[in-house]
């Protein structure tokens, strides 16, 4: 159960994205590929770590795996219009990267993993549901009786040599005269 909250949280967290106008789009094998949104292709240009990357002026950009990890600043600027004082804008997005890339990895899409918890909630609950039926089964569900609860003969009568105290027969100082007081 705890590993399921815990996905349930990865989960949303990937479906939320509070970042305007920058998107990892796509991670493959060997590279990820960075978007960013608003800037028209041919107008935009990146950076990574400070550094110009002249080769790249779409508003994509393809970030090259080394030895297995992409990491870094990438920066992407264009320049806008701003329609309320008619001046040109120019807007910076940035990215922190640090992914693991493989070119033997599966990707799992949201709806694959929802159908795996959801499948294996319900197998944990089929087998909880077999092992109660089993269980009920053996014990046969009903409850088994005392075989007579009243015995046949009654009791003997009290033996006349443990009678009760008679009341005259008690003093004031013997040692269990407030027995029966």
């Amino acid at each position: 159960m705890l590993l399921l909250s815990v996905m349930f949280v990865l989960l949303a967290a990937a479906v939320m994205n509070p970042a305007q106008g920058q998107a990892i789009r796509e991670i493959k094998e060997d590279r990820v590929i960075l978007d960013c949104e608003g800037g028209e292709d041919g107008q935009v240009k990146w950076w990574k770590d400070n550094n110009e990357d002249k080769t790249q002026k779409n508003s994509t950009f393809e970030a090259k795996a080394e030895q297995g990890t992409v990491g870094g600043f990438f920066t992407c600027e264009y320049s806008k219009i701003n329609t309320d004082t008619g001046t040109n804008e120019v807007i910076k997005h940035k990215f922190y990267l640090k992914i693991k890339v493989c070119e033997n990895c599966y990707e799992l899409s949201g709806l694959a993993a929802w159908g795996i918890m959801l499948g294996d909630v319900l197998i944990t609950g089929g087998l909880m549901l077999i092992i109660y039926i089993c269980a009920a089964r053996k014990s046969n569900g009903t409850q088994k009786k005392a075989s007579n609860p009243r015995p046949i003969n009654p009791p003997r009568p009290p033996n006349p040599d443990y009678a009760a105290l008679d009341p005259k027969m008690r003093s004031s100082n013997a040692l269990y005269a407030g027995l029966n007081k």
